[in-house]
């Protein structure tokens, strides 16, 4: 079943990819379906990332991506949920004009990098708080 669930993701990735957007949502909710039945639950943060990526709804896109980084915090992905923080989060909180969170979001995801050694991460969320206390 894991298998099957890795697979409907990937699918799931290039359909999105290929701007597919409700053939992509459907294989991600089936894929979510099995993560949770056979209890992966970096499989189903990385689903939840990628559903929240296709809503319309910044509400519903921010609701998965919070639920997604619960998980990464829970099983102790560090890497996971600091580029998660960096690259949806944070984005997430700047368009629904939630600016202090934004920034909140892009300074964990520097400090988690900087504690990683992953310089790149700490570098680009430092430039996204730069770029929204310019504006």
């Amino acid at each position: 079943r894991l298998g099957e669930a890795n697979t409907l993701k990937a699918q799931g990735d290039v359909l999105q990819f290929l701007d597919q957007r409700s053939e992509a949502l459907s294989n991600y909710e089936s894929a979510l379906t099995i993560y949770r039945e056979v209890g992966d639950r970096l499989g189903e943060a990385n689903t939840l990332q990628g559903l929240g990526r296709l809503k319309d709804s910044p509400d519903v896109s921010l609701a998965n991506f919070q639920a997604a980084q619960k998980i990464y915090q829970e099983i102790g992905d560090r890497y996971s949920m600091g580029r998660h923080l960096a690259l949806f989060l944070g984005p997430a909180y700047i368009i629904s004009e939630r600016t202090e969170s934004a920034i909140a979001a892009f300074q964990e995801a520097a400090d988690i990098g900087a504690a990683i050694g992953l310089e790149p991460l700490t570098s680009y969320a430092r430039q996204q708080i730069d770029q929204i206390e310019d504006n």
